[in-house]
């Protein structure tokens, strides 16, 4: 059966370099958003680090069960609910969970909602999912967006892969990162050591939104 997936949990700062005397404040401005870009993006990455973290406290929802001549078992409607080590509630959501014989998960339309303990809301959605419980990791592909409710961050990719044992996050397709202070956008993104460092390559580009303003 698939209502109960294990896994072990374990899920920036980007400081332009100075260009001239007079590009100070440009320069500081630049890194408290690239501070806050990776901020989020950390709360991101435990939103799928945190996820399958303890198996009997993880709760299963379904509207169907099917299970066909393969031995494959199809979820409709299926609702995973738990909490993170750090005691913050998530939810998974999934139009049809399907689990094969080997015990690796495809999930259709899966949609994932972390509770933060600061009160903000994280949402990480794809079009597909699969997820590989024998090394913890999982991939989305498909229109994937990592929303922070209370920091307005966004960001979107047509993959990424997320390892929940080793505690990195990986898209080799083109990433956008923005907030009301900036953009980022670059051709690929690294998540290293559980969050605390992210790495933006292949031509990374980074748009400032009112540089003039008063700090």
């Amino acid at each position: 059966m698939a209502e109960q997936q294990d896994a072990t949990p374990r899920p920036t700062r980007f400081a332009p370099r100075d260009r001239s005397d007079d590009t100070g404040r440009q320069t500081i401005r630049i890194s408290l958003i690239f501070i806050g870009i990776g901020a989020v993006m950390s709360v991101a990455t435990l939103l799928w680090l945190g996820l399958f973290s303890q198996r009997s406290e993880i709760r299963l929802d379904v509207s169907e069960i099917k299970v066909d001549e393969t031995g494959d078992v199809e979820l409709t409607g299926a609702v995973y609910r738990g909490t993170t080590e750090g005691g913050d509630p998530y939810e998974i959501t999934a139009e049809v969970a399907q689990e094969r014989a080997d015990g690796i998960l495809d999930m259709t339309s899966p949609a994932a909602f972390l509770n933060q303990s600061s009160g903000d809301v994280v949402n990480l959605t794809s079009l597909t999912g699969i997820y590989f419980p024998d090394r913890g990791e999982i991939d989305f592909s498909g229109d994937v967006v990592i929303t922070s409710r209370d920091t307005g961050l966004k960001m979107t990719s047509q993959a990424i892969t997320a390892n929940l044992d080793e505690g990195y996050m990986i898209s080799d397709e083109p990433v956008r990162v923005e907030n009301d202070s900036g953009l980022v956008v670059a051709d690929s993104m690294k998540v290293l050591d559980r969050g605390d460092l992210i790495i933006f390559t292949g031509n990374p580009r980074l748009t400032l939104q009112d540089v003039g303003a008063a700090q």
